[in-house]
């Protein structure tokens, strides 16, 4: 199937995996609609990528926003053909010592912020006979010290896509998953050198670093999400994993 002309949403799309998926996609002809907190940040996106590329400035925890933001993508770009639920946070914290911000932020950003913009964009993707892939992680299987809060928020997002694959069918809307393992980064870090230096030691010594492989490269990822996309409407793709290579 082309996505050529297609309107795309991704949220977290100003930067990181889900700028890379909109370059990908805008480089095939798709119209896509980025997603995230930080409107300077989308803004300088939209300018270093070629293509038919809309900016929606929105906290993806705020309910009554999204609702603004998918209203305006409907209104500004005449609908919608894919949600790509990208956002997330990982703060690496202990949960006894995790403060209530932690963990709150973690449920309103990972859970609420697929929830949410699901919930929105359903209305719009049956319409379209359209789909959502909601990005997962394999913090869900191997269950990495310190991400506690993380891994249970996206097995939640798993979850979540399993019921409304079955909930969505007969309206022609395909629910997807893609369970992505452990990448090289490209951004820069924000966290304290100190947790860092925590999370490694606790990663190496609990053996997830060996599990995780050395990492793939970001492009890998985007490429396999290309071809989900171009799937023929008479199959779905219910669960994908990519890992890297250990």
């Amino acid at each position: 199937m082309s996505i050529r002309s297609k309107i795309i949403a991704i949220t977290g799309g100003s930067q990181g995996l889900g700028k890379a998926m909109a370059r990908a996609l805008c480089s095939e002809g798709a119209h896509v609609a980025i997603i995230g907190r930080d409107a300077k940040k989308l803004l300088q996106v939209s300018r270093d990528i070629t293509g038919d590329i809309s900016t929606f400035p929105c906290d993806i925890g705020d309910p009554k926003a999204v609702q603004e933001t998918f209203n305006a993508i409907n209104t500004e770009l005449g609908g919608l053909d894919v949600l790509i639920n990208n956002a997330a946070i990982y703060p690496p914290f202990k949960l006894e010592n995790g403060s209530d911000d932690q963990i709150r932020s973690v449920i309103e950003t990972n859970i609420l912020g697929t929830l949410y913009p699901c919930r929105e964009a359903i209305p719009l993707l049956k319409k379209s006979r359209g789909d959502i892939i909601n990005i997962s992680s394999e913090a869900v299987s191997l269950f990495p010290p310190l991400l506690s809060v993380y891994a249970a928020s996206k097995a939640a997002v798993e979850t979540l896509s399993k019921s409304l694959r079955l909930e969505l069918a007969q309206q022609g809307i395909r629910v997807a998953t893609l369970r992505v393992g452990h990448m090289k980064r490209i951004d820069q870090s924000a966290l304290d050198p100190e947790i860092m230096a925590e999370m490694l030691k606790a990663f190496e010594e609990s053996g997830f670093a060996a599990q995780t492989g050395e990492g793939m490269e970001e492009s890998t990822v985007v490429n396999t999400l290309m071809q989900m996309l171009k799937l023929p409407a008479d199959a779905n793709i219910d669960f994908l994993e990519v890992r890297s290579r250990r």
